[in-house]
């Protein structure tokens, strides 16, 4: 009966399913973000009317506070999905007003799914008069235009009446549902959940990783379905702590329903309560009680997320019944360990990670074929070597993660995670055609991974491809909506489309979610200075010297330059030279502080020395915007592209 229901829209080559949010083109599916197609579906059933950004906001984002920059970003974003040929204009802007949908559109029967009748006739009075008062208003308004057409032969007034017919039944059937669903709080599907941290109560030791592992047991159930979008547990693992209420939380992450466990003990006993809450209106629509022993919490966590899994499964599509994850390890002990390590692999930086691969050497020690600790395992050293953090050599970094990766594909070679890590470890090989095939293999996996989109986006800006960059980096965003890292990424995307106003609303969004998080304050300064906001500017070096001298230091050595307090910026640029060894300081940091102090030459000197990871930042940093109307740059950048074309083997 679903399929009967589907409303579907036709436009040039695209074929829209607004009831099961999918979008084809000439048949092959267009991967969009759940937020995208609800864009889309507003603009297609308003076709040729003008919809305002306020209607828009209001449908999309009903009980949020969102900035318009969302709502323009989505809609560059569908405009980049539907062009064909780099020409067709789909969606156009109206001035001061909204945008208006203004390709050709052609309803699909919903119940026959075939083509609504597209040819016009004239109607007995009664029954065109009945279908106009009945039917919503682009019935009335197609009834009104079969009225006014005049003579027609008897076979299309057969057609138009057959027509109006099903339109009512459809229209019918569609009130039925619609009333039953409201009285059958079971029937409600929702598009996302948030799974939080269970809370305990009664228990003392390893307390908040037990609350995660539950948590974390249902989103590995959950996160391979296709209607279903289940945030990531580094979006909620922060929630460990409850400061705020379900529903708060809720409206917090943007999500429709909310899984809010408890574990209590009592004794050798452990029962777990998970109800499954609407983020609208609080009411419970799925509730599971469990009981057993407090040392078999592992048998309560498949129990748990298997029933939760069927309920919601008894609703959607069989194609999504055969996509949920398997139970990634059945030995308790391993995946204790695994939770473990993920919990501080989430929190990222040196210590953090250290521990993080601590725990999972552990896990993969319980269970050498569990591949997803060993995927886990291959990020936090690839992480190590990327940042070159030290905890182990960059060597031995480098090839712990190559063999962590190795293994893990060779268990599980659908693991997006494990792509993910490979695609990483390639660009640190200057293989960037390798690199964008494992992002993309890690996408197509699991498109809802929003690590692979983050990453992926920091390829193609690498790669000069500043718009896909953004795209990118809006998908991660849209997937994992209170990640402090997919906010800086996207800040810095907006940094560098100049566009400092959206970068700095994002980048105090990443330091409202992890106020530490230093390269996101470096950021911010940088936007502030880059728009002459030196005041503010300087309460963030403030704060950053706190948390990473050097970073704060180099930024404000630029920030002192963009100023024009060049006799200052020279001299803590001398100072910082001095108590720092030279590989502290990158070829591509000099180029940036050299430009800012108005020394030319001395900044061509180091654009030199600078590798081909550096070409996109190049391209369009606005910190390079003084050295840009020198003929030296653009030759630089030509060479540097080639380089680019034909990477240098790696020895």
């Amino acid at each position: 009966m679903n399929k009967q229901l589907s409303r579907y829209y036709e436009f040039g080559p695209f074929r829209l399913n607004a009831t099961d949010k999918l979008l084809h083109r000439n048949g092959e599916p267009v991967p969009l973000t759940p937020k995208l197609i609800d864009t889309l579906v507003v603009l297609v059933e308003n076709s040729e009317h003008v919809v305002t950004k306020e209607e828009l906001m209001e449908t999309l984002w009903p009980d949020s506070f969102v900035e318009e920059t969302s709502l323009t970003q989505n809609i560059s974003l569908l405009r980049k999905a539907l062009t064909e040929n780099g020409n067709a204009q789909y969606i156009k802007t109206i001035p001061k007003r909204g945008y208006r949908f203004v390709a050709m559109v052609r309803e699909v029967n919903g119940l026959t799914g075939g083509p609504a009748t597209e040819e016009t006739a004239s109607v007995p009075a009664a029954v065109a008069q009945q279908a106009v008062e009945d039917s919503p208003s682009p019935t009335r308004r197609a009834v009104a235009t079969h009225m006014t057409t005049g003579r027609m032969t008897n076979r299309k007034i057969h057609l138009a009446l057959i027509s109006v017919c099903l339109v009512l039944i459809s229209v019918a059937v569609g009130f039925y549902f619609s009333r039953r669903s409201r009285k059958t709080e079971d029937a409600f599907v929702p598009k996302s959940i948030a799974v939080l941290p269970f809370r305990t109560v009664g228990l003392q030791d390893d307390s908040e990783l037990i609350g995660l592992g539950m948590a974390d047991a249902v989103v590995l159930k959950l996160s391979s379905l296709n209607r279903t979008t289940v945030l990531p547990m580094s979006s909620v693992s922060r929630y460990s702590k409850r400061e705020k209420d379900v529903l708060a939380i809720g409206r917090e992450l943007g999500v429709e329903a909310v899984l809010d466990g408890t574990v209590q003990r009592d004794g050798d006993r452990v029962r777990v309560t998970a109800p499954l809450i609407r983020s609208s209106n609080g009411r419970t629509f799925w509730s599971g009680k469990f009981d057993g022993s407090y040392q078999d919490t592992f048998t309560l966590q498949e129990s748990i997320s298997t029933q939760l899994t069927s309920a919601l499964v008894a609703n959607i599509e069989p194609s999504d019944k055969r996509r949920i994850n398997p139970n990634p390890t059945q030995n308790a002990e391993a995946y204790r360990a695994y939770v473990s390590g993920l919990y501080f692999w989430n929190k990222r930086g040196k210590d953090n990670l250290q521990k993080a691969t601590s725990y999972l050497e552990e896990s993969i020690k319980k269970d050498a074929n569990f591949a997803l600790a060993h995927a886990i395992l291959a990020d936090c050293y690839y992480l190590c070597a990327d940042g070159d953090l030290g905890f182990v050599t960059r060597a031995e970094a480098l090839t712990r993660a190559r063999n962590e990766v190795t293994k893990a594909l060779e268990l599980d070679s659908s693991l997006a995670e494990a792509h993910t890590v490979k695609g990483g470890l390639s660009i640190i090989d200057f293989d960037f055609g390798t690199a964008e095939c494992e992002y993309r293999r890690a996408i197509e996996l699991n498109p809802r991974y929003p690590l692979a989109h983050l990453r992926y986006g920091y390829l193609l800006l690498g790669q000069g491809k500043l718009q896909d960059a953004v795209s990118q980096m809006q998908q991660a965003q849209d997937l994992d909506p209170v990640s402090p890292i997919s906010n800086t990424g996207r800040g810095l995307m907006l940094y560098m489309s100049r566009d400092y106003d959206g970068a700095i609303k994002a980048h105090k969004k990443a330091l409202e979610l992890q106020p530490d998080l230093s390269q996101a304050r470096a950021n911010l300064a940088l936007a502030y200075a880059t728009k002459g906001m030196f005041q503010e500017a300087s309460a963030e070096f403030e704060e950053l010297r706190n948390g990473d001298a050097l970073l704060a230091a180099k930024a404000e050595i630029y920030a002192l330059g963009l100023a024009g307090r060049t006799v200052d910026a020279r001299h803590r640029l001398s100072e910082l030279r001095r108590s720092i060894s030279e590989k502290q300081i990158t070829p591509y940091d000099y180029v940036v502080l050299y430009a800012a102090l108005g020394d030319k030459d001395k900044a061509f000197e180091w654009l030199e020395k600078v590798d081909i990871k550096g070409f996109g930042r190049l391209k369009f940093d606005p910190e390079l915007d003084l050295l840009r109307g020198d003929v030296r740059f653009a030759q630089f950048l030509s060479r540097l592209h080639t380089k680019l074309i034909h990477p240098p083997s790696q020895s």
